[in-house]
């Protein structure tokens, strides 16, 4: 063939399939969502239904989770607190022992400890001798039922309570004084007063002017009458029932108790016993543990219902969309086509409902640790559980609607009523 200037050889470009086909895609996705999105707005009441169901079911498992997760931290912080900060060392019978088990510097020399915070000594005397305490000071009341106790002017503060007064130290010497818990100032009748000047007691006759108020810590320590320790020592005899309290900074219980022996008596460790700081890290696995376990148990039950509340609400619509669906069919609609259009409107209730569910837990999260007064840690991988739980909910349900729908012939369903 011969090819002229004037008319030049003209070649038609060969077109893939290909993006035609991805083009034709796209246009029947969005075809499927805008019909979606109508069909939607059409039920608009059962929509809202169905999504605050959601709603309150995701919202529900991730509130449960959400307080499991700061329930246990809360658990696993006091647990710690109450445990590996505080070391109790008494007297460990050893035959041939003579003397006094605890040195007169037993405080000073567990201060020695870097980690130690606070350190005290007591020995009861109500369990091993006579204390009689009567209220008026000249003897004459009747005795009151109180716990007498002699008591380094560090031992409160080491159970984690609080002593009145700027001269708590007298604990520390000869002197005739007391600090008393307020039910025992009650019994006593005595005021409790930031200024307890003029206020006194006896103790077996003996007069001891009060000097303070003790309130309690980790140890109940409000009927209690504190006299100085060396008092206590002269009326018992023996320190064989002392005991020596230890309050350590964060994190120093077990080395101190592994040590405090040592310090405290270097030429005869063997006559004191240390209180074991017992590792609570298993039961604070076990404890997280099985709160999750609850709160997975209760959502997941809470799922269940919606799923199926779902599955119903959709079955109803494929009832009520037969003649819809047959014309659907009958104008070439495949049946995957049709089974999408009941996925999609399951899935976009379930993501509706999850987002809404974890809006409704963070609030929930909040006013919990706001009442107990816990730290509110929010997780953020438990917090978007809800969209992800809401869509995974939501196709579940529509899996069997849909499938049912994709299964109407044409021909019968343009005939139904």
């Amino acid at each position: 063939m011969t090819t002229t200037k004037d008319s030049p050889a003209t070649h038609t470009p060969h077109t893939s399939p290909a993006p035609r086909r991805r083009r034709n895609r796209a246009i029947r996705w969005r075809s499927t969502i805008q019909d979606v999105t109508v069909e939607m707005h059409a039920r608009k009441s059962r929509a809202i239904l169905l999504i605050v169901a959601v709603a309150l079911a995701t919202g529900a498992l991730v509130t449960a989770l959400g307080i499991s997760h700061i329930a246990a931290r809360q658990v696993d912080a006091d647990l710690a607190a109450s445990t590996v900060n505080s070391v109790t060392v008494v007297p460990r019978p050893v035959e041939s022992a003579t003397g006094m088990t605890f040195p007169d510097d037993a405080e000073e020399r567990a201060r020695s400890l870097d980690l130690v915070a606070e350190v005290g000594r007591r020995l009861d005397i109500s369990g091993s001798a006579s204390a009689t305490v009567t209220r008026d000071v000249l003897g004459e009341g009747d005795p009151v039922s109180v716990t007498v106790a002699g008591a380094t002017s560090g031992y409160v503060p080491a159970v984690g309570g609080t002593l009145s007064g700027d001269q708590a130290w007298l604990l520390d010497t000869d002197e005739d004084i007391v600090c008393v818990g307020p039910a025992a100032a009650e019994a006593l009748g005595i005021p409790v007063t930031a200024n307890p000047t003029g206020l006194s007691l006896r103790i077996d006759g003996k007069l001891y002017d009060v000097v303070g108020f003790v309130t309690s810590g980790d140890v109940n320590l409000d009927s209690v009458v504190f006299v100085p320790y060396s008092h206590a020592l002269a009326v018992v005899g023996s320190d064989d029932e002392a005991s020596l309290r230890v309050l350590t900074h964060p994190g120093g219980g077990v080395p101190v108790a592994h040590t405090i022996r040592s310090v405290i008596r270097p030429d005869a460790p063997e006559r004191l016993r240390a209180s074991s700081v017992v590792d609570v890290s298993d039961l604070r696995a076990g404890v997280t543990t099985q709160m999750d376990r609850l709160a997975a148990g209760i959502g997941a039950l809470l799922l269940v219902l919606t799923i199926l509340l779902i599955a119903n609400a959709m079955i109803v619509s494929v009832m009520s969309r037969t003649a819809e669906i047959g014309v659907r069919r009958a104008l070439g609609a495949s049946r995957s086509a049709v089974a999408s259009l009941f996925l999609i409107e399951g899935g976009a209730v379930g993501f509706l409902g999850g987002l809404t569910g974890s809006a409704l837990a963070v609030v929930s999260l909040l006013a919990v640790s706001l009442v107990h007064e816990w730290s509110a840690v929010m997780n953020p991988v438990v917090i978007g559980l809800g969209p992800l739980v809401g869509v995974v909910a939501g196709l579940v349900s529509s899996l069997y609607p849909a499938f049912r729908a994709a299964g109407i012939e044409p021909a019968l369903a343009v005939r139904s009523d």
